[in-house]
């Protein structure tokens, strides 16, 4: 789970094991993404006695950091993790970061752009669910189908909510 500033004493405290610690592990990726050149360290920490209470779970603190050049600019990006998992295997949380963030960059990226979920500015407190519960099933029958989400808004865009579903089976 990442840890952002919504939660300030988990993220103080975490930061300060950063800080004060050695990592018990440490892995190091070089990619070119996007067309740049991205370089990702993941630490691993052993949980402190420094956590409030109701953080026993923890048992891993991860750090990653982000450094990539783009355009001729570099930027630089910490994010701080924290797992119920014991393990020293900073490749394989890695991995698991990435795979979590590439499924959810792709899902917001459906329902973002695809969808326009974002431009949504529905005030009806009763229709601002309803329509994102519509935006799910349609996006559910899609991917159950294997059918482009585009395409499908396409044909329910000209069609009633009957004829959609009778299209996405046939096509």
């Amino acid at each position: 789970m990442q840890v952002k500033g919504n939660q300030p004493k988990l993220k103080t405290a975490i930061e300060e094991t950063v800080i004060l610690n050695e990592p018990v592990a440490y892995h190091r990726e070089e990619a070119i993404v996007r067309g740049r050149l991205e370089i990702r360290e993941t630490c691993l920490y052993v949980r402190e006695n420094n956590l409030d209470k109701g953080w026993e779970s923890i048992n891993l603190i991860v750090h990653v950091y982000r450094n990539f050049l783009y355009k001729h600019k570099e930027y630089k990006s910490d994010s701080f993790y924290v797992s119920d998992l014991q393990t020293d295997d900073a490749k394989l949380i890695a991995q698991g970061i990435r795979s979590h963030w590439h499924i959810e960059n792709k899902l917001h990226y459906t329902k973002d752009v695809t969808m326009r979920e974002d431009k949504e500015c529905t005030k009806n407190k009763t229709a601002a669910p309803i329509l994102a519960l519509l935006r799910n099933i349609v996006f559910n029958i899609c991917k159950s189908e294997n059918k482009s989400i585009k395409i499908a808004t396409e044909i329910f865009a000209n069609n009633n909510v009957k004829e959609l579903y009778e299209k996405l089976c046939r096509t």
